[in-house]
């Protein structure tokens, strides 16, 4: 079969498309002839080595795959589902655990459903882990893209206000149509916040703490779930307790071995609104065989949505 291998920690210049061994599934296992594959920054972080998971070369990148079962238990042959891995996803064939597998609506398009799985567990289980009530004030940051949609939908859905903000103006009409309350760019973010009385949530992707933290309201609580530009200075302890503010750190790969439960309650909520109230955003898509122009756009952050891999014909 046809796989990207990165073979140098070097970003996606180092990828190479080769053939190599078909996979077989072990006991406990499925193989899915890939149908798209979504990529995320994680991805780029992860061939740069750069990631909070560091993979020694070569290998197959790609978290977040859609397919349908050629190869395992004979009731899921034919079947869709998603997956999520920590690597091997950028390949014709995909092996998973039957433990990954995420099954999914057949309404939706494969571009879709591999714009799912990681921006909206991320987005339910972060404002879970926040503790988020209905009319609280939530902040979404980058909310054009693929975690940003995400969060306004579940936002929404939850019953929280929604603040969107982007770095360009022309980036907010995508948030406002999924039903944002209020979008601002960075620039204007502080005053808007201001209008509010402040934000009780914030949802931080790019890791600037010195600039969301004046922006919450008494008690208001920030996840980060990114650190797009770099490490972030280090925090005052008296900031945080003047006006009783909470940090807390988020990543998906720990929730899924370690509180299914959680997982599973995130997509009992999730899956039964997908195609209604919830409709994963597709950016630009890309053939397999163009897999480094993918991650080109995905670095350049000028689109909006979820960037796509097709699987090969």
């Amino acid at each position: 079969m046809r796989a990207w291998v990165l073979e140098r920690l070097e970003g996606p210049e180092a990828l190479a498309l080769k053939e190599v061994p078909d996979p077989q599934p072990a006991p406990g296992e499925v193989v899915l002839r890939l149908e798209a594959l979504g990529l995320n920054f994680a991805d780029a972080l992860l061939l740069q080595g750069a990631y909070l998971l560091r993979l020694p070369p070569p290998f197959v990148p790609g978290m977040e795959a859609v397919g349908r079962v050629v190869a395992g238990p004979e009731e899921l042959k034919g079947r869709r589902f998603a997956v999520l891995l920590g690597q091997g996803g950028l390949a014709e064939y995909v092996r998973a655990p039957l433990k990954a597998l995420l099954p999914l609506p057949e309404g939706l398009s494969p571009e879709e459903a591999a714009a799912f799985p990681v921006s909206f567990l991320t987005a339910y289980l972060s404002l879970s882990m926040a503790g988020a009530k209905p009319g609280e004030r939530l902040l979404v940051e980058a909310a054009s893209g693929a975690l940003g949609t995400a969060l306004v939908q579940v936002g929404k859905a939850l019953g929280l206000r929604v603040l969107a903000a982007a770095s360009r103006r022309e980036k907010l009409a995508l948030p406002l149509s999924l039903g944002a309350d209020a979008a601002a760019t960075y620039e204007e973010l502080a005053q808007a916040a201001r209008a509010w009385g402040g934000v009780d949530l914030a949802v931080e992707v790019r890791g600037r703490v010195e600039e969301v933290l004046p922006l919450l309201a008494p008690f208001g609580r920030v996840v980060f779930v990114g650190a797009a530009e770099g490490e972030a200075p280090p925090v005052n302890p008296v900031l945080l307790m003047r006006r009783n503010l909470s940090l807390m750190g988020f990543w998906l790969a720990p929730w899924l071995e370690a509180r299914p439960s959680q997982v599973e309650e995130a997509l009992a909520f999730l899956l039964p609104l997908l195609g209604s109230r919830l409709r994963p955003q597709v950016g630009p898509v890309f053939p397999f065989a163009r897999a480094k122009e993918a991650f080109a756009a995905l670095l350049d952050r000028g689109h909006q949505g979820k960037v796509v891999v097709l699987g090969p014909e």
